[in-house]
């Protein structure tokens, strides 16, 4: 068995006032201005400007490109969980006989920053100059201007989000991260990448194979995936750059289900070379440095801890398969859940303190989370069968495949199982894993 083995409206804003190819992110932090509590949301106000034109008025063009990027920047944001954004338009200005630039408007709406664009378009180019205010304190948090092709709207739109989380609350951002994921469009299982969000989809391999468990480096600049291309179950590595692929573990049985150290140097991976499923360290070059498990029972599905000492693993040791942790050496294993009979495909928060997994419930599969002391369990998902949990780099979202709709599809839900939605359409799509945004 693979997963064993391998806003507030316009009305709400007029109540309240009558009662590379873009510049990159580098910021000094020097300022937190929300963070997320323990236990629950406390999202900051955000209000988000139509974006008005460096020169000149808007062409009806011009007007539907600024619309499409700061449709993108609030979904980005609410999305992120620390953000309420408040969506204003120019008819409550107008009430409010203020204009864009002026902070007393965004003062009596209530809004404690406002990010205002101005905007030229030329040619294929968009030019785009954003500056973020603290509308309370009547400052500049930052401004920063960002230049690209029309043809990669949503990368600058992404790219402006991801400034403003780490601006005003020094966590990795993730609007700039992608999505892998098998998905079976034919005869043959090919490997998938979109942006977090479904867009931008494209097709890696090519291979009319069975590809499975994409996974990304810590750089981002490679994925592994097990191919049958060449009928043996191999672990094979491909260049994201290049788009070249090469083959690195080719033990005769299974190579599986490959993991990534946080340091990129080194993999965990399931080998089936001595005749049981045991799990192994290899280097990048497909070296075995190490073989982590010795028992008779089926070992698989390792995960590294965000520092890279540890590695969650499931084993069917105790009788069935169940999640255990050991050092990264293969010493001091315990065992981690005992909630329910059947637990299976760990993956450690990049936080450290949780590590999401599979149970096995009466409609199939679910997801659930567990806290690595073994308390604080919860689960997660309650519809159609849910598999493959992995972690966003921020440690608050989830991605996972569901057949909740009558076919698999990609979803993401936030840590605590809120807000669950698809990503994909089309296809039978599995095992997703999202990138560092490193």
């Amino acid at each position: 068995m693979e997963r064993f083995l391998v806003k507030i409206t316009i009305l709400g804003f007029l109540f309240l006032f009558f009662s590379s190819i873009f510049s990159g992110t580098v910021f000094a932090q020097t300022e937190i201005y929300v963070k997320m509590p323990v236990g629950g949301y406390a999202p900051m106000d955000i209000g988000i400007a139509e974006f008005i034109p460096k020169e000149g008025e808007f062409s009806p063009e011009e007007k539907e490109i600024t619309q499409k990027i700061c449709q993108i920047i609030r979904d980005d944001l609410n999305f992120s969980l620390m953000f309420y954004v408040l969506d204003v338009d120019s008819f409550v200005f107008n009430v409010l006989e203020q204009d864009w630039l002026n902070l007393d408007g965004w003062f009596k709406l209530g809004v404690k920053t406002a990010l205002i664009g101005k905007l030229k378009i030329k040619d294929d180019q968009i030019d785009v100059t954003m500056i973020l205010h603290d509308v309370e304190r009547l400052k500049k948090i930052f401004a920063h201007s960002y230049k690209t092709k029309i043809s990669n709207l949503r990368g600058l739109a992404h790219a402006i989000s991801d400034d403003i989380v780490y601006k005003l609350t020094g966590e990795p951002p993730i609007f700039s991260t992608k999505i892998a994921f098998v998905s079976q469009r034919d005869d043959a299982k090919e490997i998938y990448i979109c942006d977090y969000d479904g867009y931008n989809l494209k097709k890696l391999t090519d291979d009319n194979s069975i590809n499975l468990s994409p996974r990304f480096s810590p750089d981002e600049k490679r994925i592994t995936f097990t191919s049958y291309k060449e009928g043996n179950p191999d672990l094979w590595i491909l260049d994201l750059k290049e788009n070249k692929n090469n083959k690195i573990s080719s033990e005769i049985g299974l190579n599986s289900a490959a993991s990534w150290s946080p340091d990129g140097k080194n993999l965990a991976l399931t080998l089936t070379r001595d005749g049981n499923a045991e799990i192994y360290l290899i280097n990048q070059m497909g070296e075995i440095k190490r073989r982590l498990t010795k028992n008779w029972a089926i070992d698989s599905s390792p995960c590294f801890s965000p520092n890279g000492k540890q590695i969650a693993f499931t084993s069917d040791r105790a009788g069935a398969p169940q999640i255990y942790i050991m050092d990264v050496d293969g010493s001091n294993v315990r065992r981690l859940t005992y909630q329910t009979s059947y637990n299976d495909s760990p993956a450690w928060s990049p936080r450290g303190d949780k590590i999401a997994f599979v149970t096995r419930s009466a409609s199939g599969f679910d997801i659930c989370t567990i806290d690595i002391t073994g308390e604080n369990f919860m689960r997660l998902t309650s519809e159609g069968s849910n598999e493959n949990p992995q972690w966003s780099s921020d440690g608050y979202h989830l991605v996972f495949s569901s057949n909740r709709s009558g076919e698999n599809e990609i979803y993401i839900m936030n840590w605590d199982g809120t807000d669950q939605k698809p990503i994909t359409k089309g296809g039978e799509n599995y095992s997703p894993c999202w990138s560092t945004g490193h």
